[in-house]
């Protein structure tokens, strides 16, 4: 079985072509950058730093329909989880924790029925109906005023909850009402959007478009050490979904829609 990810890991590599390895050069570059200009290498920008550069190893290789995204995605889900709680930005954090995480192995399942040859790691995707991109919009809608009036008020406790373990970096607070707003939109179109990528949904992709402007102003406007690489993170990741729409729809067969 170790070998089996081991051959996965270095057909993927393999395969990468300079597109990829540009984007994947640029946020280890940024990387190296924001320990130059801080002077000083500390343990929350290290996990900045490593979150930011697999999660790009994770969303190129997601663009490329790559069996192999899973992988990365699995690790950072779990700095990403660290970051967001320590910032106080607990609807990402949550999501991660009880839906990105899991989907990551179901994700895993699903993928692998939809190889699209047995000796290749890549997979076939395919198109929504119109009744269908409808209906996730409402929901999407209506999850994030839910979620948003959520947030407001399980903050002040969710910061008592982590105070009384010691930990006493988190606040209940958001910087601003819009702060609010764009964490519960980005919670919510996450959730979505992750349950769509799991399905292999090239729609996916114009979602993702928005979680990362949402989510590049959402850190913009938090001033802490780990902002500038979650800045260049989702920046980065911005560029590469232009990029996972090229590619997925070269790799969906245009009559199968569901």
């Amino acid at each position: 079985m170790r070998n089996k990810y081991a051959t996965l890991l270095y057909l993927t590599f393999r395969n990468l072509n300079w597109f990829e390895w540009l984007l994947i050069g640029a946020i280890m570059a940024l990387s190296v950058a924001s320990f130059l200009i801080k002077g000083e290498v500390t343990v929350n920008s290290s996990i900045a730093a490593v979150s930011a550069i697999l999660g790009v190893f994770c969303v190129v290789l997601g663009a490329k329909g790559s069996m192999a995204n899973w992988i990365f995605g699995i690790v950072e889900c779990f700095l990403y989880m660290y970051i967001s709680f320590s910032e106080h930005i607990y609807g990402d954090a949550l999501q991660r924790l009880f839906y990105t995480l899991p989907m990551q192995f179901l994700g895993w399942h699903w993928w692998s029925q939809r190889k699209r040859k047995k000796n290749t790691d890549q997979i076939q995707t395919r198109w929504m109906t119109w009744k269908a991109r409808g209906s996730y919009l409402v929901l999407i809608a209506l999850m994030t005023v839910v979620f948003a009036q959520f947030l407001k008020y399980a903050g002040p406790y969710l910061a008592e909850f982590f105070q009384a373990m010691h930990i006493r970096s988190f606040r209940g607070d958001y910087v601003n009402e819009g702060q609010l707003w764009l964490d519960a939109t980005t919670t919510v179109l996450a959730i979505i959007t992750t349950f769509i990528s799991t399905r292999a949904y090239v729609e996916q992709w114009y979602l993702w478009l928005f979680i990362n402007i949402f989510s590049i102003s959402i850190w913009w406007m938090n001033d802490s050490e780990f902002s500038f690489m979650t800045v260049s993170k989702y920046s980065i990741y911005l560029v590469n979904t232009f990029y996972g729409i090229y590619m997925w729809t070269k790799l969906a067969k245009p009559e199968e829609t569901e």
